[in-house]
């Protein structure tokens, strides 16, 4: 018995489609410089001149898209890391490659995580922590990167639950502050 074969032009149109994407990809200009960046001893570099950076930089990071610039192969303006649903995760700013200026820090909810502050890259100055209900957590000041000071810790509610005295950022005293039990 003999088979008959039917042209149906739907059937070669697909293959020849992607042989020709494939033909016309291989023969595009190999001398455009490469977006995929190194970084070699803080610097950031070109892999197709091996010069320093310049420019924007958008990566995937575990599971997080991460977005700064870069000129001449040092972080610096704003650094911003999304979660994947296009959430803020972290924002801030860099300079020369240290974090500068207020730093915040969100949970996937969208919600405050923490918020302070980065002077060459040493946390300063005050700085708070939340629970994902809003509601703080922590706080308390920085100098030259170490606690200092009273830190006020706080229950989930809301209500303060300690203080913690801090020197150079070792504990002094702790004083933990029970429910009042007076009506």
């Amino acid at each position: 018995m003999r088979q008959i074969f039917t042209y149906d032009p739907r059937t070669i149109l697909l293959p020849v489609t992607i042989f020709s994407l494939i033909i016309i990809s291989s023969c595009s200009d190999s001398s455009k410089p490469s977006t995929l960046i190194y970084s070699q001893d803080g610097i950031i570099y070109s892999q197709a001149t091996d010069e320093p950076y310049t420019g924007r930089i958008v990566d995937t990071i575990a599971n997080r898209i991460i977005k700064y610039e870069v000129k001449e192969g040092l972080k610096n303006g704003v650094f911003i890391i999304y979660f994947l649903d296009g959430k803020t995760a972290i924002y801030g700013k860099i300079k020369d490659n240290k974090n500068v200026g207020k730093w915040s820090y969100y949970y996937p909810n969208g919600k405050l995580e923490s918020e302070g502050c980065f002077k060459n890259d040493i946390v300063i100055n005050k700085w708070i922590w939340y629970y994902p209900n809003g509601e703080k957590k922590e706080e308390g000041s920085f100098i030259n990167g170490k606690r200092e000071g009273i830190w006020k810790i706080y229950k989930e509610n809301g209500t303060l639950k300690s203080n913690i005295f801090f020197k150079e950022g070792n504990v002094i005293n702790t004083i933990d502050l029970k429910p009042s039990t007076i009506s």
